[in-house]
């Protein structure tokens, strides 16, 4: 009977996992980890390879904090994932600190927050080439490496890829993110943080997974470890339970948020760790592309990724015309797509919806859309937009945000035109700063009208015409504006 039992037992735990491991959008997640792509990154991290940042050609061959190489690198990491659509963000600290991040917003809960973080940062006691493949190119790639997958998704929960400088000096970079997390209020649900993930020397497939008491910690162990047991990924994961504090999760900890710290196995420490023999060849790639997906399936799964983003967006700007902003974008296909909600922050933070924008529904062919914002404020601002996608079902996905520095004039001007001295033909320049009945003409040295550039109703902003003197012979002349109560007069020189 007892052996019954047990049978029925094991059946039904088995039959329990079986079930739970049908999510097919985590398990495609999962799929998508590239060994190939992971090691291209850390390779060009730490400095094995030649990489492109800002157009040009460069080696990073340290990411030591005060090296060329560890700014170098933040702005490839900049570069990364921007190139993956993502809003990225530089946060500054201390003299030369600087963490980068982007956040990919929830498509339900967009203030709550999943981080999946580490630290780019290296350290050598001596010298300054510090390669650091395994500590920390290896957690930084993993991050990037999620990024690249996860931002073709929707997700209810804000996910925010993260990497920290100044690790190596105390945690810093992380501690400065947490610190003001906490102080905002801001309600971040869960961190993975991934530090030194690519060494197995013994080929025994464990990984500490450190957890603590504090927040969602346990729950997000217990996530990962049954994210590694429902996909079959293979490792074996040893739990320090109180985890230790010698790395970035520790700062959110302190913070009183839940954190996870997955790293390799501390009873078989790298033995080329803080060396410049800290290379790619040491890698055990297969437990590395594990590491990977634990955290990346983990990950989907706490966000609630759901499906691939039904609308491929191609471009989008703004730019300042007359006192009004026009915003423009591009989309190369379009699933289901019943619009565009435009949205307006002057924070970057809170977002409020001024019009909407009819998709094309389901093409596969590109489409190209404008928004104009005909009374952005009557202040100097750097205004936010972003675009929230609704499909005919009512899911919706956010873009990412850009912004653009809107300039309401304090006076009337009127500018020097150029060039000057011109000729034939010269640019004349003015601000509103109220809509009304312009006049801009053109005087000889006599007092004589020679021409009228300008004699109609203009809106606030900044205006231009060109005056064409071709009929007119060499000299001084002067051109005048009355707009309202203001009235200036500015000399121009005609050289033939």
């Amino acid at each position: 009977m007892k052996k019954l039992v047990l049978t029925l037992v094991l059946s039904l735990l088995t039959l329990q996992g079986t079930l739970l491991s049908q999510t097919p959008i985590v398990q495609e997640i999962i799929n998508q980890a590239n060994i190939d792509s992971l090691i291209f990154f850390v390779e060009e991290l730490s400095g094995e390879v030649q990489t492109i940042i800002g157009g040009s050609p460069y080696t990073i061959l340290s990411r030591k904090t005060g090296q060329p190489g560890n700014d170098k690198a933040a702005d490839y990491i900049q570069q990364k994932l921007e190139s993956y659509g993502l809003t990225v963000y530089n946060q500054s600290f201390g003299s030369t600190g600087r963490n980068v991040y982007s956040v990919q917003l929830g498509t339900n809960y967009p203030n709550q927050k999943y981080i999946i973080c580490a630290h780019y940062d290296d350290y050598t006691p001596s010298g300054t080439i510090a390669p650091g493949a395994d500590d920390n190119a290896s957690g930084t790639a993993a991050v990037l490496e999620a990024a690249r997958i996860m931002s073709q998704y929707s997700a209810e929960y804000t996910i925010i890829y993260a990497l920290w400088d100044e690790e190596e000096q105390g945690l810093i970079g992380s501690d400065y993110y947490a610190t003001l997390a906490a102080a905002a209020g801001d309600s971040i649900l869960g961190v993975v943080n991934l530090d030194m993930i690519a060494w197995d020397s013994d080929n025994n497939n464990i990984a500490d997974l450190h957890t603590r008491s504090v927040g969602t910690s346990l729950y997000l162990k217990d996530k990962m470890v049954e994210v590694n047991t429902l996909y079959n990924l293979g490792l074996n994961i040893d739990i320090k339970n109180p985890g230790s504090t010698y790395s970035d999760h520790a700062s959110f900890w302190f913070n009183n948020f839940g954190a996870i710290l997955l790293i390799e196995d501390g009873t078989d420490f790298n033995a080329f760790y803080h060396t410049t023999n800290d290379l790619v060849t040491h890698f055990n790639q297969p437990y590395y592309l594990k590491m990977s997906m634990a955290s990346f399936g983990t990950l989907a799964t706490l966000a609630n990724v759901y499906d691939i983003v039904p609308v491929e967006l191609a471009s989008f700007s703004a730019s300042v015309i007359q006192g009004r902003i026009m915003l423009e974008w591009a989309t190369a296909s379009e699933l289901n797509n019943n619009g565009f909600e435009i949205e307006r922050s002057v924070d970057g933070n809170t977002f409020a919806t001024i019009g909407f924008v009819e998709g094309e529904g389901t093409t596969t062919e590109p489409n190209f859309y404008s928004f104009e914002d005909l009374s952005p404020f009557t202040e100097n601002y750097t205004i936010y937009y972003r675009l929230k996608q609704v499909d005919f079902g009512g899911n919706f996905s956010y873009s990412k945000t850009i912004s653009v520095e809107f300039n309401m004039l304090e006076d009337f001007v009127l500018k020097q035109n150029y060039p000057n001295p011109f000729n034939p033909s010269t640019i004349v320049e003015y601000n509103l700063q109220e809509a009304g009945l312009v006049s801009l003409k053109v005087h000889d040295v006599l007092g004589k009208e020679v021409a009228t550039l300008v004699n109609e109703e203009k809106a606030v902003g900044n205006h231009s015409v060109t005056f064409d003197a071709g009929n007119l012979p060499s000299g001084v002349y002067f051109y005048t504006i009355r707009a309202g109560n203001f009235i200036s007069t500015k000399k121009m020189i005609l050289a033939k």
